[in-house]
């Protein structure tokens, strides 16, 4: 074996400050960025890449980072940073394209709706204490008192009682039905749990559908809920997620693919 050189070795060139390399092409984006403006670089991008850009006036924050082949939807987040920003894709002639992306606007209705009294990470926190107390019950609810109890005014009640349902039958309307028309996110939450091992198709739309929930925290466990169900056919489901406004659902999203791809 050759002895390794005590000389350091020569480093690399780095790009002159605010400029960087683009290339797009078949929805890969190359960018080798070193401290440039966003602004600059993402409308660059819009223009190669083909699709229509707002943004807010003002300045952003510069960025150093380094993207190489990268699905156009993984680029974005980063490209974007902790702006928020809205993403609008398009199944044009077979293939997912990005036609609009709205960067440093106002947050959508949607995500200013329901659930936005919570603090971060209250609904998983919730949904958590839930488990681990119908965990250590001593007794099991019937699935008779848990669809009464769906019924009932209190939240806490009904966070309960989705936990004691199955996901067929009754139980996999009251679950559907909860996931689609409950007010509470944590409710809602706790629904995607009662899914995930289900084998009804019906069980597996309800989650593809909570996908779209407004409260982010909500949309990440109906995300790990379809991760655990394992079916590679939601995979199409999960990729507008990539471009989500909150970092942990492009995260969970970004996981699942990953792993139903294997």
């Amino acid at each position: 074996m050759a002895a390794r050189s005590s000389e350091p070795a020569p480093a690399a060139p780095q790009p002159a400050l605010g400029e960087w390399a683009l290339a797009v092409a078949n929805g890969v984006v190359s960018v080798d960025a070193f401290d440039a403006p966003r602004r600059p670089l993402l409308e660059a991008l819009a223009q190669r890449a083909g699709f229509a850009l707002e943004a807010a006036p003002g300045e952003w924050p510069a960025l150093t980072l380094r993207i190489e082949a990268q699905p156009l939807e993984l680029a974005l987040p980063l490209l974007v940073g902790e702006l928020e920003y809205r993403a609008e894709w398009t199944n044009a002639n077979g293939a997912h394209q990005l036609a609009k992306l709205v960067v440093g606007g106002p947050r959508s209705a949607a995500a200013l709706a329901d659930g936005s009294s919570l603090r971060p990470g209250e609904v998983s926190d919730s949904l958590q204490r839930a488990l681990q107390e119908f965990a250590d019950a001593d007794e099991a609810m019937s699935e008779e008192e848990a669809l009464r109890r769906m019924q009932d005014a209190d939240a806490e009640s009904r966070l309960r009682a989705v936990l004691a349902l199955e996901g067929e039958g009754e139980g996999l309307a009251a679950l559907m039905n909860a996931i689609e028309r409950d007010p509470d996110p944590r409710v809602r939450a706790a629904a995607t749990v009662g899914l995930e091992d289900s084998e009804e198709f019906g069980a597996v739309q309800a989650l593809v559908g909570a996908l779209d929930d407004p409260h982010p925290e909500v949309v990440t466990e109906a995300i790990d809920s379809l991760e655990f169900a394992g079916d590679a056919s939601v995979v199409p489901s999960l990729q507008p997620l990539l471009a989500h406004p909150d970092a942990r659902v492009r995260k969970a999203a970004a996981d699942a693919i990953r792993l139903l791809g294997e």
